[in-house]
């Protein structure tokens, strides 16, 4: 009976072995390149990127609405402060990015020093004085040379080995990867064998001869801030000898993404979205090694003067002399909606909440500062550190509210099983995603108020802190000897043309705004030598 199980028992594992192969053979390459269609019968970017639209429209009307608040408003003292008010804010934000959208520009947004930037500042300043703060004012900031892209292309060379009628594909998502303010390039018509590389690590190019050739990179996106796998492993394929990389972001959709440390300044290197780079992968898949793909590169790049930005200052009263100031950064890349409109949106309903005629005016003065110039060289902060040193001497705690709350979600890819597949589907959550929180100085009593508030307000949120220095702005802060706070979110749209109001909940916003008015009311009541 024993002998006779075992022999059962292999053979059924056998028979699934045998089914799981020939499942396997329900998705070969090969059957698509002979379909007797251009690009080997592959779904096209167009295509992919018309479902993406679709995804994107369910995205944005969920069949379970985002969690509410489950505070009673009784109980809150900032019950004031409600989500719709700080969207309201951030939608006038974003409105202001588009209408200053320069005509011809493909790299706009609020760029630092910008028309869009600036009519940002004027937007904060007028909102300021009509909520009554004292002492609004503009700052002027001195930027530096400024990299600036100005034309590019990237396109996918057809041939009639890949299927009848097979013509070049132009991908419309590629983006230069940026640089800061060297690398004027101009490359017109580089042509190159693409090469495949995995995640382009070190142990991805073993036995890849990378020499002369355009190299593929996939990029997976990390439930972490501004992290994703290809960051800052560009350079030792270039290094390797290729003349070009191209970074596939395994993302929903086909945005483009503006991103820094994805390859040097002096060979042209791109990144793609989701949909174009599936379609990439699928080609360069079906074409295999007897034809491989070529590209064709193109790039413009130039060096600009000097910008000149603002700073946007304005003053809630505070009992005492000293100083608490809340920071947040006024540019971005597309209309930049979480990144960081709405960190300027949170700001301003701090405002309104704090200058209001209903609450108790704060211990110390809060000074609330919109900053210029964060993705270049965080200029802004240094033009106040060098203005200001009789606030800051005076200063116990800076506040960096910064891309405070997107909603929680992810891509989750193509799965294959032997009886089918299932598409790659964008999946959101009811919730919002993952925050980290940085105290620079560790002080405990800090920590506190935030675990206090954090689960009070209900925020989704790293269990541990942030131990290292913080970045951006805050950093400029905390090189300058000030103990710096902030709560910053990690989501899939970071940098890219994705990030509009609708990869935002109106809940978690207020979720987000009331807990830093809950912190803030807290950190007012402690004594200087206490937060130190």
């Amino acid at each position: 009976m024993h002998v006779d199980l075992v022999a059962r028992m292999l053979v059924r594992a056998m028979s699934v072995v045998l089914m799981l192969a020939l499942g396997a053979g329900a998705y070969p390459v090969v059957a698509q390149a002979q379909s007797g269609k251009p690009w080997f019968g592959l779904k096209m970017p167009d295509a992919r990127e018309r479902q993406s639209d679709k995804d994107r429209s369910i995205f944005v009307k969920p069949d379970f609405p985002p969690l509410s608040l489950r505070l009673p408003e009784a109980e809150d003292p900032y019950a004031d402060i409600t989500g719709d008010e700080v969207y309201a804010y951030l939608e006038s934000i974003v409105e202001i990015t588009r209408q200053n959208r320069p005509d011809g520009e493909r790299f706009w947004g609020r760029i630092a020093g910008s028309a869009a930037e600036i009519a940002t500042a004027e937007y904060i300043a007028d909102e300021f004085r009509e909520l009554g703060l004292a002492d609004v004012r503009m700052d002027p900031v001195q930027g530096k040379n400024q990299w600036w892209p100005t034309d590019w292309e990237v396109t996918v060379l057809g041939d009639p080995a890949y299927g009848p009628g097979t013509a070049d594909v132009t991908l419309k998502s590629a983006f230069p990867a940026l640089q800061l303010e060297t690398g004027a390039q101009s490359v017109s018509g580089l042509e190159a064998e693409l090469i495949y590389v995995g995640r382009g690590h070190p142990v991805d190019l073993v036995d890849r001869n990378v020499a002369g050739k355009i190299a593929v990179v996939h990029a997976n996106m990390e439930a972490e801030r501004f992290f994703q796998s290809a960051r800052g492993h560009i350079g030792g394929i270039v290094k390797a000898g290729a003349v070009g990389v191209i970074t596939l972001m395994n993302a929903p959709g086909n945005h483009q993404y503006a991103l820094e440390d994805m390859g040097p300044p002096d060979v042209p290197c791109f990144v793609l979205g989701g949909d174009d780079g599936r379609f990439l992968e699928a080609a360069i898949a079906a074409a295999g090694p007897d034809k491989p793909l070529k590209v064709r590169l193109s790039l413009e790049a130039e060096i600009r003067e000097p910008w000149q930005g603002k700073n946007v200052l304005g003053l809630i009263p505070g009992q005492t002399d000293e100083y608490i100031v809340i920071v947040a950064h006024l540019d971005g890349y597309f209309e930049s909606a979480n990144d960081n409109g709405s960190g300027l949106a949170s700001m301003l309903a701090l405002a309104k909440h704090f200058a209001r005629a209903e609450t108790p005016r704060p211990v110390r003065n809060h000074l609330l500062v919109g900053t210029s110039g964060h993705h270049e060289f965080s200029d802004g902060v240094e033009a106040f550190v060098a203005a200001h040193p009789d606030i800051l001497e005076k200063t116990a705690l800076i506040f960096n509210v910064e891309h405070p709350s997107a909603a929680g979600s992810y891509y989750r890819g193509k799965l294959l099983f032997h009886r089918g597949s299932v598409p790659g589907q964008l999946q959101t959550m009811t919730t919002e995603s993952t925050r980290s929180l940085t105290v620079s100085n560790q002080n405990e009593l800090i920590i506190s108020f935030y675990r206090e508030a954090i689960d009070l307000y209900g925020l989704v949120i790293s269990s541990n802190l942030q131990r290292s220095p913080p970045t951006g702005d805050a950093f400029g802060f905390f090189r300058a000897g000030h103990t710096v706070v902030q709560i910053l979110d990690a989501n899939i749209w970071y940098h890219s043309d994705g990030d509009l109001p609708d990869s935002m909940y109106p809940s978690g916003l207020e979720r987000a705004t009331r807990l830093y008015a809950h912190v803030l009311g807290q950190l007012d009541q402690a004594s200087r030598a206490e937060l130190d």
